[in-house]
């Protein structure tokens, strides 16, 4: 039995069909096929039902699935353990954040990914309690979000703060105010981000307890989307602090609203019983070094009075 015809097993499994695995491994459906009886004359126990509309696991091939996975799992912890001996990450990592701060944190991800090769990432967006759900559960290893609450079982490393900036152009009516206030938001039209966002939550909950009715123009997935659309003068734009900070335009300015809707603190999360792996702790090294100035005064603060 070889580990190829093991893995080709699993992807098949998984997937439903050939094309699947045919795609994954770049093989024709026939050298997949080929593979699949090959390993079930070795077994002697068929695996799949063969249904024009794909494949369907036996009774036996769902037992055997089970031990396959394993099997492969301890052959990745084995030898992952002897590549990180020699500082090599190795492994998969599954990592689970909140959707609207996919945009921002995808580049650092990939500079991770692009460092170590043989990392293999599985990355969900969710929103931040759909993430602590999915790190509780054990379905994803790491999550990244805005955490109102944190069990107790769950490691915190803070990574950043994050507040909202408004952003227009230059010579739109708000630039020549110092401060603004919610009535000088709500009396523009808002490019806001989606309704399933934290940060959209957050933005109406302030609206709403201060009794001030406001109606978005348009609603955006990224802040890299809300930028282009008040570049083109469709509306005041609502964005994360840190994007606007790392995408400058200077056809656009930008007004702090911290004294509207506060700041937030972003940190990563994993189980404290969860075995953590080289690559687990590289990656969560390379985001913990994002931290900001601001977020590094105030720990700096709490250290000093504690």
């Amino acid at each position: 039995m070889e580990v190829s015809e093991l893995k080709t097993f699993l992807l098949v499994a998984r997937g439903g069909g050939l094309s699947h695995a045919s795609k994954s491994l770049r093989l024709s459906t026939a050298a997949i096929s080929q593979r699949l009886k090959r390993l079930e004359t070795e077994i002697g126990a068929k695996l799949f039902e063969r249904r024009p509309n794909g494949l369907l696991l036996t009774p036996k091939g769902k037992l055997f699935l089970s031990h396959a996975q394993r099997i492969l799992e301890d052959l990745e912890k084995s030898v992952g353990m002897f590549r990180e001996d020699e500082g090599i990450c190795t492994g998969s990592v599954s990592l689970a954040l909140a959707n609207d701060l996919a945009f921002f944190l995808a580049p650092h991800i990939a500079g991770f990914l692009k460092k170590h090769p043989m990392v293999k990432l599985s990355m969900l967006t969710r929103s931040s309690t759909d993430t602590l759900d999915l790190v509780l559960d054990g379905h994803v290893e790491i999550g990244i979000g805005r955490f109102s609450a944190i069990p107790s079982t769950l490691e915190r490393i803070p990574l950043f703060s994050l507040s909202l900036v408004a952003v227009y152009p230059r010579r739109h009516p708000l630039a020549t105010v110092r401060r603004l206030s919610l009535a000088n938001l709500a009396a523009h039209g808002l490019i806001l981000h989606n309704l399933n966002s934290s940060t959209r939550r957050n933005i109406d909950q302030v609206f709403v307890g201060h009794a001030v009715e406001v109606t978005p123009v348009i609603e955006a997935s990224t802040c890299y989307a809300i930028k282009q659309y008040a570049k083109l003068g469709l509306g005041v734009g609502l964005m994360h602090n840190i994007c606007a900070l790392t995408e400058k335009d200077p056809a656009l300015k930008t007004s702090d609203l911290r004294n509207i809707f506060g700041q937030w603190d972003v940190v990563l999360i994993h189980k404290k019983s969860r075995e953590l792996n080289l690559a687990h702790k590289t990656l969560i090294e390379t985001l913990s070094r994002m931290h900001q100035p601001s977020f590094a005064k105030r720990a700096t603060k709490r250290r000093a009075v504690t």
